[in-house]
């Protein structure tokens, strides 16, 4: 993994995003640290405090900071139409070749959290019951207990796709800008008001002025491509 990511020097918020992307890749060897420790030591408890203090906050840095990164791209080239597949010389069929095993992708989107409702559901509203007529309600299906092991695998292949993110994160940005493209106009892309990780413990206030600061840019950059586009 890289050490920083290399912006020019007159790339706007360049300093802004090799901030974002330090405080992202301690964050993440502080979670191979942990993931070298015996397998013993990787409980469920471990496993989640790594997700919601660690993986998480991570990620919304350096997403920020490919957002950041695809604003100072050239828009992208129109999309030319794709060519119906041409069947082999030969009329013979294509050998099929083993599946390639592929690195993740990185999530580019982040989702607002859903608003709080009054609603409750059915089976935990109050009700009157009358003994001998009421029938016993049907008791509710056990949940399957959680298995560390594949917690441990998603975790691992979240960081799997935030290191090829974090080695060529112009790639990443160049995918942001083909997603953009094809997204309804006005659709959030990022949980600005609700960053992900933010008050993950090992953050410091620096930190999170840091996440903040990467937040704001990327609505000041974006809304202003919006009014002179």
């Amino acid at each position: 993994m890289d050490q920083a990511l290399p912006p020019e020097d007159d790339v706007p918020n360049g300093p802004l995003i090799d901030a974002g992307a330090g405080r992202a890749l301690w964050l993440v060897r502080q979670i191979h640290h942990q993931l070298a420790q015996p397998a013993r030591a990787l409980g469920l408890a471990v496993l989640r405090r790594l997700f919601r203090h660690y993986l998480r906050p991570a990620e919304a840095a350096l997403r920020r900071a490919i957002y950041l990164i695809a604003n100072t791209l050239p828009p992208l080239p129109a999309l030319k139409p794709r060519q119906p597949a041409h069947p082999r010389a030969g009329g013979g069929p294509d050998r099929q070749t083993p599946p390639q095993p592929c690195t993740p992708s990185f999530a580019l989107t982040e989702r607002e959290p859903r608003p709080s409702t009054n609603y409750l559901p059915l089976a935990r509203r109050p009700c009157v019951s009358v003994p001998g007529l009421t029938p016993r309600p049907a008791p509710p299906v056990p949940r399957a207990a959680p298995d560390p092991a594949r917690l441990e695998h998603r975790l691992r292949r979240r960081l799997a796709a935030f290191d090829a993110a974090f080695r060529d994160p112009v790639r990443a940005a160049r995918r942001l800008l083909r997603r953009l493209a094809r997204w309804t106009p006005g659709r959030l892309a990022l949980a600005y008001h609700n960053i992900p990780g933010f008050t993950a413990k090992p953050l410091d206030a620096q930190a999170r002025d840091t996440l903040q600061r990467l937040n704001d840019a990327i609505i000041a950059a974006f809304q202003r491509n919006a009014d002179t586009s």
